[in-house]
Formats: structure tokens, C-alpha cells, sequence
């Protein structure tokens, strides 16, 4: 049976991602604690802890995933393919928010619910409609590169998606990890369209400087 295996890769950290900003769509950049670690996510690539043998290299459009991509992965000489499917949930009008006001809005009875699945966002995404995109993106690419291995930057949104998918976990139901910036995950998915999880939430290539500045 052809397996393609998956090396998804959250990007690095921006200063909406410190100050707790929703981000969504909007195309902000890697801060410069987050290009430090995209360096030391590509010394990792470019030591002997990662022998994996890249296919391709696929990316969300917006920067901070592209960014992260073209600084770690360069190296491996391979084509970069930008992909909007790949791309962050939209959270349309609430893009720009302050993540503590909402929480604090949603507590008081008011505001929107992101978790629950069907809660509609206007001129966004429904958790519902967001995981039946990365769904079959995902899905896309594993028919279109079976048996291939694939280098995947894309968003925190999208890793837990992967994460519900592999593990059969509901999208309402709590994580009990954070997903970190520069974190690896491995899954594979087989031409059944069967996701199975492998290794999760790897970030041993971070400095202790690094990772201070996202626990």
C-alpha cells in the first residue's frame, strides 16, 4: 500500500503570536525571535538527527509559513510550492483581536465560541468548514505524492486538525498540549485516505533561550 508521510511544520514566532493576537489570514511576519528559530530548525534539518530523504516542500502562501520554509528547507535545493489551502483558519472580522478580550468576551456570555464546530464567524471559517479544508488538502497531496515524503509549513490551526485527524479525536474535545513554533509532527496518510499519527510535537532543535520565549 502507498503511504505518503508528512513532516508538518509549525512557522516561527511573530510578535502577534507574543502578544496573543488573533492572526488568521492576515499576512504578518516572522519576528526576529521567530527567524532565530527557523536557523536552528534548518541546523537540525542539515544535521545527522534528520536522515529523511524530502521529496517536496509544500507551504501555506502567507509569509510567516513561507518564511519559516524558505529559511530551514533551502538547503535541500528543492522547488518551494506555496499553497493557500494550507493556510491558518480565516477568522474574518475578528482577525486583529486580542485573544485575552475574546476569551474574556466568551466567559461573559458574549462573543463567539471557536471551538464549537458549527459556531458560524462572520466572514470567516466554522471549525467545521476549516477542518473539511485542511481535510482534504492534506488528503490531496498524499494522493498526489504517494509514497512520497513531504516537508509541510504551515499554522498551529492546521497542526491541530492533523493532530484530530490522526488520533480520531473530536473537534470539540480539549488538547492537552500546546502546539509550539518550529515544532515537528509526522504523520503519514495511505491511499485509503487513513491518517495514522507517528511522532508529535518534536523540538529538541530549539535553544533553551528559544524556548523560553514560547513556553
Amino acid at each position: 500500500m502507498n503511504i505518503t508521510q508528512f513532516w508538518l511544520v509549525r512557522h516561527g514566532e511573530t510578535e502577534w503570536n507574543a502578544n496573543r493576537r488573533l492572526q488568521g489570514w492576515l499576512d504578518i511576519p516572522l519576528s526576529p525571535v521567530g527567524i532565530r528559530q527557523a536557523e536552528q530548525l534548518a541546523d537540525y534539518f542539515q544535521s545527522p538527527d534528520f536522515d529523511v530523504p524530502i521529496d517536496a516542500i509544500v507551504s501555506s502562501d502567507l509569509n510567516r509559513a513561507f518564511e519559516t520554509a524558505r529559511i530551514s528547507a533551502g538547503h535541500l535545493g528543492l522547488p518551494l510550492h506555496a499553497s493557500p489551502d494550507l493556510r491558518e483558519r480565516c477568522y474574518g472580522i475578528y482577525e486583529g483581536r486580542d485573544w485575552a478580550m475574546l476569551d474574556e468576551l466568551r466567559a461573559n456570555g458574549g462573543g463567539v465560541d471557536f471551538r464549537n464546530p458549527q459556531q458560524a464567524v462572520e466572514k470567516g471559517e466554522s471549525l467545521h468548514d476549516f477542518s473539511a479544508r485542511i481535510g482534504e488538502a492534506f488528503e490531496a497531496l498524499a494522493q498526489q505524492y504517494q509514497g512520497k515524503s513531504l516537508l509541510v509549513f504551515s499554522h498551529g490551526g492546521v497542526i491541530d486538525i492533523a493532530w484530530r485527524k490522526a488520533r480520531g479525536i473530536s473537534l470539540d474535545a480539549a488538547r492537552p498540549d500546546p502546539i509550539l513554533n518550529t515544532s515537528i509532527n509526522h504523520f503519514s496518510i495511505d491511499e485509503d485516505k487513513n491518517w495514522a499519527m507517528i511522532d508529535w510535537g518534536r523540538i529538541g532543535h530549539l535553544e533553551t533561550s528559544a524556548l523560553d520565549d514560547v513556553l
